[in-house]
């Protein structure tokens, strides 16, 4: 009987694969934040070209919701995709879940393409944010009021920002312009030549300019050398060992051609 039933499983796949090729296919979901998630998006398109019985799908959340997704998760298809270790709390009250570096970005100090400075350092920033600073001759640019804009206090960019720039100080009420998204943020600097913000290294393009940071460009070679100061990590996690199709999946992400796709992206792969 038991014989039986597995003929009848299998032929019905190979029926339902005649009019949907995907309808067998093993699915794991990964839900998390959308920079890390795109990347992984992408990794699971090449993931798939191989791995045809395996399909990888995303979906986006806040990194606190994806962990208490994974932790409280009774399904072994669901991983995490996260850019900040777990906290003290999380890691009691999710003793299972086990983290995985595989990337790196970086926050790169953003000004419009024809302001003049070309580098900064964070003291010079930290004197923006509190006042010392206003305006654009005082850094060798020309005079005009420096308009500074940070993402708001529950961004990881903030809070990476804010670690090296601050030093635990925190930002006084009303000295800074505080928007939402990081393309939004991109989008004021490209506009006004008195801004300055911050945005993902992956993100940068001709639209704004970029600023060494106590002369250190902001690059992803840098970021992976260790020499750029303000990083981003990305971290895939599981409950649990990872097993089945999502090990298979990140083993794919850390062979050469796995790291590759993640380079290309403009993210730092890294093996620790």
């Amino acid at each position: 009987m038991f014989k039986r039933l597995i003929i009848l499983i299998v032929i019905g796949c190979f029926i339902l694969s005649m009019a949907d090729t995907a309808t067998c296919k093993e699915t794991i979901t990964g839900v998390g934040v959308a920079a890390v998630k795109d990347v992984v998006e992408k990794l699971g398109r090449a993931f798939a070209k191989k791995n045809p019985s395996i399909q990888v799908k995303t979906k986006e959340d806040k990194v606190d919701a994806a962990i208490k997704a994974v932790g409280t998760s009774k399904d072994g298809s669901l991983f995490g995709m996260i850019n900040r270790p777990l906290n003290d709390k999380e890691k009691s009250a999710y003793p299972d879940i086990q983290t995985f570096l595989f990337a790196k970005d970086g926050v790169a100090i953003i000004v419009h393409p024809a302001n003049p400075v070309k580098s900064i350092t964070p003291a010079q920033l930290k004197d923006i944010i509190k006042g010392k600073i206003t305006n654009w001759s005082q850094l060798g640019g020309k005079k005009e009021v420096i308009s500074m804009i940070m993402r708001e206090k529950a961004s990881n960019q903030r809070v990476a920002f804010e670690k090296v720039i601050m030093g635990g100080e925190k930002v006084p009420i009303g000295r800074v312009r505080e928007i939402s998204s990081m393309g939004d943020v991109k989008t004021e600097v490209a506009l006004d030549k008195s801004a300055i913000g911050y945005i993902l290294i992956s993100a940068l393009d001709k639209k704004v300019k970029p600023l060494e940071l106590d002369g250190v460009a902001p690059t992803i070679a840098n970021v992976k050398a260790g020499t750029y100061p303000i990083t981003i990590p990305y971290y895939l996690i599981t409950k649990g060992e990872p097993k089945g199709a999502i090990k298979t999946f990140m083993d794919f992400i850390i062979t050469t051609e796995g790291q590759a796709l993640v380079e290309k992206e403009k993210i730092g792969f890294v093996t620790k």
